[in-house]
C-alpha cells in the first residue's frame, strides 16, 4: 500500500527559494529576454550590413578587374549602375530599391565571371609557351620541355628547352624554396626542387614552380589574380634557370630548406607533382591569389606526406612567405633549433658563386656559407 506523500514546512521554504532564484525564476527570464532579443536583432542587422558591404566591395573589384576589360570602362560602368540605383532610390523615396538593386548587381557580376572558363590555347609569353611532357620507361622518367634559359636580364635571355632522364631510384632529396618578393616577409613565391643522381651517376636537380601562365605582355598583379585573369601552370626547369633567375637576376632573397622526407616519399612527391603539371595542360585552371597560388599548390602535394595535413586557409599558406613556419613547426628541416636560425642558415648567399652551368653544385657547396650572420626578417 502506498503511503500518502507529505510535505514539511521546511521543504516548502526550500522549493520557494529555488523558484525565486535567478536560475529559473520565470519573471526574471522574461525581463532578460526583453533586453536579449533586441540586442540579438541589432547584432544580426549589423552583420547583415557588413556582409552586404563586403559582397558589394567584391563586386566592385570584379568590375574593375574584369578579364579583358579596361579599368576606365569599369569606372564608368560603376558610376552609371551605382549612381542610377542611388538616384532611383532617392527619386522614389525607397531605399529598398538601392539595397536590392545592389544584390542584383552583385549577382550579375558573379554570373559574368562564372561564364569565363580557363583556356590552354592562348598566346603565351616566350618563357611559358611550352608545357612539360612526361613518360616513363621502366624506372626512368623522361621529361621533355624542361626549361633551361640563360639570362642576361629578366627580359633578355637565351631560350633553351631540354630533355632530362631521371631515374626514379636516383631521387635523393626535396628542397622547399621561398623567394621573398616584398619588404614584408608574408609576400613570397614558393617552389620545390628535387635532387637526384642521373644515369651517369652525376648529381643533378630539377625545380618545379606553380605560377600564373603569362600571356605575351602580361604581368602578375594581386587584385586581378582574384578575378579569373590568369591561368595556372607548373614551370619545370633546371635550378640554374628557375632558382638562378631569382637569386642572381632578380637578386631576391631566396631560402632553400632541405626537407627530411624518406626516398619513397620523395619519389611519390615527384610523380605527383609531374602528374598535376601535365594535367593542367589539358584541364586548365584559374590561378587565384588566395586559394590556388604557388604555396597552396605545393602544400597540396606535401600534405599527402604529412601526418596531419595543413589547411590551405591557414594564414601561413595565404601569406605564402610564412610557409617556412609550417616546415619548422613540423620539424622537417634538420639541424635547426629556432625559426630565426633556420632562416639564417638556409639563406642563399650569392656572393659565393656565379650563375653558370655548375650552379646547382655550387649552390650546395658554398651557397649557404655566411661569414657574418645575415639579417633575418622577423
Amino acid at each position: 500500500m502506498t503511503m500518502p506523500m507529505t510535505i514539511e514546512r521546511s521543504d516548502l521554504y526550500c522549493i520557494q527559494y529555488i523558484f525565486r532564484s535567478q536560475i529559473i525564476y520565470t519573471s526574471d527570464m522574461f525581463e532578460d529576454s526583453e533586453l536579449i532579443w533586441p540586442a540579438l536583432e541589432m547584432l544580426l542587422k549589423v552583420l547583415g550590413w557588413i556582409f552586404w558591404a563586403l559582397v558589394l566591395l567584391w563586386a566592385i573589384g570584379g568590375v574593375l578587374n574584369f578579364p579583358g576589360s579596361q579599368f576606365t570602362l569599369g569606372i564608368v560602368l560603376l558610376v552609371v549602375v551605382l549612381g542610377g540605383l542611388f538616384g532611383a532610390a532617392a527619386y522614389w523615396g525607397n531605399r529598398a530599391i538601392f539595397i536590392y538593386g545592389i544584390w542584383c548587381f552583385d549577382l550579375f557580376v558573379l554570373l559574368a565571371l562564372w561564364t569565363i572558363q580557363p583556356r590552354s590555347d592562348r598566346v603565351w609569353a616566350a618563357d611559358m609557351e611550352r608545357g612539360i611532357s612526361v613518360r616513363y620507361v621502366d624506372d626512368v622518367a623522361i621529361l621533355r620541355n624542361v626549361r633551361d634559359f640563360r639570362y642576361d636580364t629578366e627580359s633578355d635571355f637565351e631560350a633553351d628547352w631540354v630533355e632530362r632522364r631521371i631515374p626514379l631510384g636516383g631521387l635523393q632529396k626535396v628542397w622547399l624554396g621561398v623567394e621573398q618578393i616584398a619588404a614584408w616577409e608574408g609576400v613570397a613565391h614558393v617552389f620545390v626542387t628535387f635532387e637526384y643522381v642521373d644515369e651517369q651517376q652525376q648529381s643533378q636537380a630539377l625545380a618545379v614552380s606553380a605560377e600564373i601562365h603569362r600571356q605575351q605582355g602580361e604581368e602578375f598583379a594581386v587584385f586581378p589574380g582574384l578575378y579569373r585573369n590568369f591561368e595556372l601552370t607548373y614551370v619545370v626547369g633546371t635550378e640554374r634557370d628557375l632558382i638562378g633567375l631569382r637569386t642572381h637576376v632578380r637578386v631576391d632573397p631566396v631560402r632553400l630548406y632541405p626537407l627530411e622526407i624518406d626516398r619513397v616519399g620523395v619519389k611519390n612527391l615527384f610523380k605527383d607533382v609531374l602528374r598535376r603539371a601535365e594535367k593542367l595542360q589539358v584541364e586548365p585552371e584559374f590561378y587565384h591569389t588566395i586559394t590556388n597560388n604557388c604555396a597552396s599548390n605545393m602544400l597540396y602535394h606535401l600534405n599527402k606526406l604529412a601526418p596531419s595535413p595543413v589547411s590551405k586557409w591557414d594564414k601561413r599558406v595565404i601569406f605564402s612567405g610564412l610557409v617556412d613556419r609550417i616546415a619548422y613547426s613540423l620539424d622537417v628541416v634538420p639541424d635547426v633549433s629556432s625559426l630565426e636560425e633556420m632562416r639564417a642558415k638556409y639563406l642563399v648567399n650569392i656572393a659565393n658563386f656565379e650563375l653558370d652551368e655548375h650552379y646547382s653544385q655550387k649552390l650546395r657547396d658554398v651557397g649557404f656559407q655566411h661569414q657574418n650572420s645575415p639579417e633575418v626578417v622577423q
